[in-house]
Parts: C-alpha cells; structure tokens; sequence
C-alpha cells in the first residue's frame, strides 16, 4: 500500500461529493493510507484485535481491497512475531500455544457471519486456530431475520472470548452499510483508477456515543492497490461462484446445514434412538432427548441453539431414527 497523491475527480465526481469536500474540507484533500496503516501496526503492536469494514458497490472492489489490507496485516505480523514482540503473552510464556507465522489463504475468507462462527469454533476444536489470525467475512448482501438470527447474535457474542484470547481479527465487507462490531474505522470503496491499478477509499472513523448510536467521522482518502498474489485472488474467483451457485440454487443457510447435520448424528446415537421392549416408540421422551443434545452442546459438539431449533432439531432426529427403525424392521422380515 502507498500515501502518494490524491484520486484524480471529475466534474460528476465533485458533484456526488460536493457536500463532503465544504463539511471536511481539510480531510477532503489528504491522504490517509500511511494513518490507517499506522494505526492498524499500533493494535497489532499492542496485541489488540484489529477491525475494519469495508463497504461500497457491488463489482466496485470491496473485496480486493479487503484482501491487500489483509495481507498487508499478515506482513505486520508475521514481522512483530520474529522480533519477539508476543513473547510476554501468557499463551506462549505458559507453552499453551505454538508461536507461528499466520497465512492468508482462502479458508480464512467466510461467505457470512454464519460461516465466520462455525469455523472459529471449528478452528478452535480441531486445535488449529492461530493467535493473531485474521478473518475476512465477505457478506455479498445484508443478512435477513431467520430462526436462528438472533441467537447467531448471541453466537457471535459467545465466541468473543477465543477472538479476545487468541487475537483473532476481522475485516467485515458489506454492500449496504458500514458495519459496527466494534470496528474503529471503515472504508468507502469509491474509485477505482484501472490504469494505475488502485482502488481509492473514503476513511471513516466509527465511534460508539454514550447512547448507544454510532457517529462517523470522515478522514481522508486512503490508497489501496491491487495485490499481486495471483493464487489467493483465483482461489477466491473460484470460491465466489461456488457461493453465486449456492445462491441461486437457495442452499446459503448454514445454520439450517447444521442444525441438519446434527439431526442425522442424533437419530444415529444410541441412547437417542433406543425404543421399547415392543419396539412402537422410543424409550426417552422428547424432553430426555433435547437433554442429549443439550450434553452435546455443553461438550461443544455443536453449537448453541435457542429452544425452537432445538425442538426441530430432535424432530428431526426423532424422523429420521423412525425411517431407520422401519428399513432395518423390513429387512429383518424380508430375510426371513
């Protein structure tokens, strides 16, 4: 990322930004990108968790911009980790966690918030979360109301502590609106210069107000080039139309996916799918059953479900353990 110069603005330019050049004049003409840069160095430096958002039009370079911050950020890092800068943490001065370099590759590029918390705590499971790793949530519209959305609200509330713990940081893109989960400061994709290859953004500082509101404050252009890890963006390129599919075929509902997947894992469990002597019904109640699942989610074999998943997710279960049941009673007769 360079601080050289200014975006070059036409008379249409000047007009759609009028307002904002005569309210922050002086921030109108500077130039930005080595304070963002600076500050994002300072968090890292203080291992404090760094965020950003990231709006503008779509196929106006959200993403690309999202992806140079990120591994502008990896570099800073990586650079803070060899120079023994996180050597005083308790992780590492307890042998807790392996001190290493972090990477950027495709899988720390999520499709929705949704996607973004099943892998923290995936990550996190299978004992490969990184300190200090970043995550880009690539959100290509506004998340919309469903059954779970509020309790996916608390979720990401939940796993803030293995955020806040391992340092895991965040750059959130989203078409619609600049987003406030505690990000300090968001960029306006608004330019792009093809010939020099750069991607112009208006800097925003977010600051929450003692009522709870949110005020933004315009600081400057910022001056984000087009990286040159050529495998990433390909990847990527690859991964997006994966997402366009699944949109368009209607199958974008994580938390529907998994509260699937644990049905199919419960109607397999023994306990859960024991019936009576007579073999007519199950042997637990469907209270008994939702205190399996509940077992289940307190060894963190899945996550947290409020009351009306959970009821559907042994429904579920209960149905498929009941197909079950009759295919393995009609082989039985037909071997006979």
């Amino acid at each position: 990322m360079t601080s050289s110069d200014l975006p070059k603005l036409d008379r249409k330019d000047l007009i759609i930004l009028d307002d904002l050049r005569k309210q922050r004049p002086n921030a109108f003409f500077s130039n930005m990108t080595r304070f963002l840069l600076n500050e994002m160095y300072s968090y890292l430096k203080d291992a404090r968790c760094w965020r950003l958002s990231i709006m503008g039009e779509t196929r106006g370079g959200k993403s690309e911009v999202a992806q140079t911050i990120a591994l502008s950020y990896v570099s800073m890092f990586n650079h803070l980790l060899n120079r023994k800068v996180y050597d005083y943490i308790d992780l590492f001065k307890d042998n807790i966690f392996k001190k290493q370099e972090i990477n950027l590759d495709i899988n720390h590029i999520c499709a929705n918030q949704s996607d973004y918390i099943f892998n923290l705590r995936q990550y996190h499971k299978d004992g490969l979360t990184k300190f200090g790793q970043l995550w880009i949530i690539d959100e290509s519209k506004k998340a919309i109301g469903g059954l779970g959305s509020f309790s996916e609200m608390l979720d990401l509330e939940n796993v803030n502590n293995i955020i806040a713990k391992f340092m895991q940081s965040e750059i959130w893109v989203q078409p619609l609106q600049l987003e406030t989960k505690n990000t300090p400061y968001g960029l306006y994709v608004y330019k792009k210069d093809v010939v020099n290859k750069v991607n112009w953004c208006l800097l925003y500082k977010m600051q929450r107000t003692p009522t709870g509101g949110v005020e933004y404050s315009f600081l400057g252009w910022v001056n984000v080039p087009l990286h040159k890890n050529h495998l990433l963006r390909k990847a990527y390129n690859k991964k997006k139309n994966e997402w366009i599919k699944q949109e368009m075929g209607g199958h974008t509902d994580i938390r529907l996916e998994e509260r699937k997947r644990i049905a199919m894992e419960l109607s397999k469990d023994k306990m859960f799918s024991t019936r009576t002597v007579s073999g007519k019904i199950f042997k637990l109640s469907k209270a008994q059953q939702i205190t399996i699942l509940e077992d289940w989610i307190l060894q963190g074999k899945t996550q947290n479900w409020n009351q009306m998943e959970r009821m559907m997710i042994i429904e579920e279960a209960r149905r498929l353990a009941e197909e079950y049941y009759e295919e393995s009673k009609e082989k039985k007769e037909g071997a006979k």
